[in-house]
């Protein structure tokens, strides 16, 4: 089996979100239809994430597992010539079972787009057409409020049942105006249900006035699913990129990737340049190793130039590393270049080897 990642873009207007309805309406079926009529079976896509009703997509990633081999550019013809006009196949590009379209996503960007003045028809599926005047010097202040890691309780529609922890890191939102065209970014790894456009409706009745600015700041310190909340207008919303990190080594127990945001980073090092020395494949260099579903920290991966060490923090996470450790060996020779073995060391996190 081959697997294939997918970016896609789509109008929304006219489905009921990302996820199969059972009834033909949602993008995910038509994907799988043309899959279908591709390869003769029934294939099931993974998505990024899942966008609702109306919500649009420039940057949607998915992935699909495939016994049919065929050249990138081909699949991404073939998809196309069975898709409608607005459901487009961007990218094809083949990976290893490493990859996975949810559980590999570094960050995810959405965008908000706001038109003002007349209505205008041919911004009608991919803009809110904002009736009244808005204060966005304002809006763009109080949104500072919601950068960093908070419980988004209060900005999502997740029972406490489904979705016990509702703490999410916001990394950026960024204002930015075109003519008649306000565009809002929200950058973050996860986002909850409804959390955009619920972000984006406390911002839009704060900026004409029907909400006070000090609001934002009482639902992210006193989170609550009694407060009044609502959904801003779905044709406003796009997905606009997702971002992938890159793993090492990966099986049912733990992982080997780079660090994330929500990490807690070896001494002496930042975020930055733990990307960067990760994309140069620079000496040193260094990945976490985590449980694959908690992504509990285990210990971490040191490459210098003639030397490979695991570090794992306690003895008892020597069995997962036996287990990754062909994998991790074959990664690190055809791909990064180093053929040393991989030394494995037991040290606390504190100790920086």
């Amino acid at each position: 089996m081959t697997r294939y990642k997918c970016t896609v873009a789509y109008i929304g207007a006219g489905y009921q979100g990302w996820q199969s309805q059972r009834r033909g309406t949602s993008i995910q079926e038509q994907i799988e239809a043309a899959l279908l009529r591709i390869t003769g079976v029934r294939t099931k896509i993974i998505a990024a994430g899942r966008t609702d009703a109306g919500v649009n997509a420039r940057g949607q990633v998915f992935h699909f597992d495939t016994g049919l081999q065929m050249r990138e550019r081909k699949w991404q013809g073939a998809i196309n010539g069975f898709l409608p006009e607005d459901i487009h196949i961007m990218q094809v590009e083949e990976k290893d079972e490493r990859f996975h379209a949810r559980y590999c996503v570094r960050a995810k960007q959405y965008d908000y787009r706001i038109h003002f003045g007349e209505y205008d028809v041919f911004e009608k599926d991919r803009a809110f057409q904002c009736p009244y005047p808005l204060d966005v010097e304002l809006m763009e202040k109080v949104s500072r409020e919601l950068i960093g890691r908070h419980d988004f309780a209060s900005f999502c529609s997740n029972t406490y049942r489904e979705t016990p922890d509702q703490v999410r890191t916001l990394d950026d939102i960024v204002f930015h105006q075109d003519g008649n065209i306000l565009t809002i970014s929200y950058s973050g790894r996860g986002f909850l249900r409804y959390m955009v456009r619920m972000m984006s409706a406390q911002l839009l009745d704060i900026g004409r006035g029907k909400t006070p600015p000090e609001s934002i700041h009482e639902m992210l310190v006193h989170p609550s699913k009694d407060v009044t909340r609502h959904n801003a207008h779905p044709e406003g919303l796009t997905l606009m990129h997702v971002d992938y990190f890159e793993i090492l080594a990966l099986n049912s127990q733990g992982m080997i990737r780079e660090y994330l945001t929500d990490d807690k980073l070896p001494p002496g090092w930042t975020l930055a340049r733990l990307e960067k020395a990760a994309a140069e494949n620079a000496s040193p260099c260094l990945y976490a190793f985590t449980t694959r579903s908690s992504q509990q920290p285990l210990g971490r991966l040191i490459l210098e130039q003639e030397r490979s060490v695991l570090q794992i923090y306690d003895e008892e996470s020597r069995g997962i590393v036996g287990s990754l450790l062909p994998q991790l060996t074959a990664v690190l020779s055809t791909e990064k270049g180093r053929c040393a073995p991989v030394e494995v060391l037991c040290a606390p996190f504190e100790q920086a080897l």
